[in-house]
């Protein structure tokens, strides 16, 4: 796939940074989104080719309101990253009941309100792709992470389903698991500690534009990225 327009939710820090900046020097057109805008507005003013939009993954009229103004500012993308993400490192009962509706609405919601505004749009111009950055907790079990296991397994089959959806639209999709991943997501302790046995971010967002820029016949349905040695010593 050429360089063309990239919308990347949840885009302030971490992975969604770092796709930002990786898909700008590659030529692309690049429009970042999350719910504090002021970040991205500073990093989109410095940047040609660059748009920031203010959008609430978990409320719908947020996501229409951010498409919107995207294809009136862009046009339509070529490539939607479905990128925010939240969680909350506590056993199941220690969950509140606010973070489970955070985490759910944010990483299960928000894919689908995301999908549900832009996949029509490319079904009528029959290409597009849709990435969605889940988690290797949606494949393996993870004490503390029941709720965002649960969140990223119930978009991965969202999107598997989709994906048998649209393939014959001309759209792709593909399911990102990361594994550990050196971000401000991780508790600043454990971060510190652990982060030689990390991914880089800045290595993980080019992994994803190298699966996306292979060509429009080839469908890259999974990609598992996790650091050399496994598991996280902790």
């Amino acid at each position: 796939m050429t360089p063309g327009i990239v919308w990347i939710t949840g885009a302030s820090t971490g992975i969604g940074r770092a796709l930002a900046d990786t898909f700008h020097e590659a030529g692309w057109t690049v429009v970042v989104s999350s719910r504090g805008v002021a970040k991205l507005r500073s990093w989109s003013k410095t940047r040609t080719r660059a748009v920031a939009i203010a959008c609430d993954v978990r409320r719908e009229a947020s996501v229409q309101k951010a498409f919107a103004q995207i294809v009136k500012r862009t046009g339509l993308p070529d490539v939607v990253i479905n990128n925010a993400g939240v969680t909350s490192f506590r056993t199941l009962t220690e969950t509140t009941t606010a973070e489970y509706r955070a985490i759910i609405e944010t990483n299960l919601t928000g894919p689908f309100l995301i999908a549900r505004a832009i996949v029509p749009r490319m079904q009528r111009r029959r290409s597009g792709m849709i990435v969605n950055i889940l988690s290797y907790a949606a494949k393996a079990v993870y004490t503390r992470s029941s709720v965002y296991g649960a969140s990223k397994a119930g978009a991965d089959m969202l999107m598997r389903v989709l994906r048998d959806e649209v393939r014959h639209d001309g759209i792709r999709v593909l399911n990102v698991f990361p594994g550990a991943v050196e971000t401000p997501m991780w508790p600043e302790a454990l971060r510190a500690k652990y982060a030689g046995q990390m991914m880089p971010v800045v290595e993980v967002a080019q992994a994803i534009l190298q699966a996306i820029q292979l060509p429009p016949g080839i469908m890259p349905e999974e990609l598992v990225l996790r650091p050399q040695i496994g598991d996280l010593r902790v």
